[in-house]
């Protein structure tokens, strides 16, 4: 018999370490409702990092701080079981202002794009 969740036969329980993990998942960042002009910036730099793509907010709150910017903006750095390198931005109140992530082959251009973030903002 199928149950809300489709495939599952009625009885079935997931464990308290499914639901949590499903929880995490599922779970969106609080985005950031401004954002100054140091993390436009910083925002328009990533943004044309060859191969960027959009980071769903679940793991922001697994990405741990790098530095922060001149502003107080956080940049934090998440790479996830494949090693995926991704990076998000943080305002002060730990909102999310981006995420982004890049390929394996793209990874040192992201490396560099962060460098120099460093280097210029912080």
């Amino acid at each position: 018999m199928f149950n809300q969740f489709g495939a599952f036969e009625q009885g079935f329980l997931l464990s308290q370490k499914a639901i949590d993990y499903l929880k995490e998942w599922n779970t969106e960042a609080e985005i950031a409702s401004s954002i100054s002009q140091t993390a436009q910036q910083v925002v328009e730099i990533l943004v044309n990092v060859p191969g960027m793509t959009m980071a769903h907010s679940r793991d922001f709150q697994r990405a741990t701080p790098f530095f922060a910017l001149k502003d107080r903006t956080i940049v934090k750095i998440f790479i996830n079981p494949a090693q995926v390198k991704h990076i998000f931005l943080a305002d002060s109140n730990n909102k999310m202002i981006f995420g982004g992530y890049v390929g394996w082959i793209h990874t040192k251009n992201l490396d560099e794009a962060i460098e120099n973030i460093k280097e210029e903002f912080s």
